[in-house]
């Protein structure tokens, strides 16, 4: 079944875009204000890698009145219902963020 709301994901600390829903699971995307992700790989070497997440042009809150660059992880979680929060944002994605959105939601990677 599918989904379309927008909600603090207590879990990761993140807002996030709820999009699909299995059973007691729910599929998301995290909105960041951060371009990368820094991920240990090695724990021997101690080697790092950056994960590049994908520029939005602007927040899907309507309210927002600063000029901050927000992004989209590009990697789905599947979290269970009872690690959001119950309050339902009413935000929406701009038009020219719909098309990055709708290629991370089938799992294609997006720059």
């Amino acid at each position: 079944m599918s989904r379309s709301d927008f909600k603090y994901n207590k879990k990761r600390k993140h807002y996030a875009y709820l999009f699909k829903d299995l059973g007691a699971l729910r599929k998301n995307l995290l909105l960041h204000s951060d371009p990368f992700t820094k991920k240990k790989w090695n724990r021997a070497q101690q080697s790092d890698f950056l994960k590049r997440h994908t520029k939005l042009f602007k927040h899907p809150n309507p309210n927002k009145k600063d000029s901050g660059v927000y992004y989209v992880e590009n990697r789905i979680y599947v979290d269970e219902a009872k690690c959001f929060d119950k309050r339902i944002y009413k935000w929406c994605w701009n038009a020219n963020d719909k098309r990055k959105i709708k290629r991370l939601k089938k799992g294609r990677r997006t720059r």
